[in-house]
């Protein structure tokens, strides 16, 4: 099976900030096997969603979400919400 692309950073985040899937689905009124399947990137949320999450976890929307041009580059430094507004 081919490696799987990672287009978000949702479980990542999750993992940084100790929170889980569960807490993440009670804060968004959604269900677990929604989260579940962007932590693992079956599925994507949308852009508000992620905008909301960002909110939630107190990150820069852009760190939940994968930027392969400057992966490439080896630029990976997390911004907070407040350095992209």
């Amino acid at each position: 099976m081919a490696d799987k692309k990672e287009l978000n950073r949702v479980k990542t985040v999750l993992r940084e900030q100790e929170r889980s899937q569960s807490w993440l689905a009670k804060q968004l009124g959604y269900t677990f096997a929604t989260i579940n399947s962007w932590c693992n990137n079956r599925n994507q949320p949308y852009l508000a969603d992620i905008v909301r999450m960002a909110e939630l976890l107190e990150v820069a929307p852009v760190n939940l979400i994968v930027d392969g041009s400057k992966k490439e580059k080896g630029q990976t430094k997390s911004l907070t919400f407040s350095e992209i507004i």
